[in-house]
């Protein structure tokens, strides 16, 4: 049943597995707390002096004002 379903899902079982491992939710949920630490400070640097930015903006805000460094892509995935 499950060779079945990845077939049709298009991926390999040991990736199925390995999705639902221990460590791998362990690691999902670390980086969902992460992320929820980051959200914060990017919507500081996106409010900040009542200016709405784009995500370039945002991390140069960051970088100037709150002395963090994020990648753009992590900026954009909040």
């Amino acid at each position: 049943m499950v060779s079945y379903l990845c077939e049709i899902a298009g991926v390999s079982r040991n990736g199925y597995y390995n999705y639902f491992s221990a460590k791998s939710q362990e690691q999902r949920k670390r980086k969902d707390v992460e992320d929820e630490e980051m959200k914060e400070i990017i919507l500081k640097a996106f409010h900040f002096k009542n200016r709405k930015k784009g995500a370039r903006q945002i991390k140069m805000t960051l970088e100037g004002q709150f002395n963090v460094v994020y990648n753009l892509k992590r900026i954009r995935r909040t």
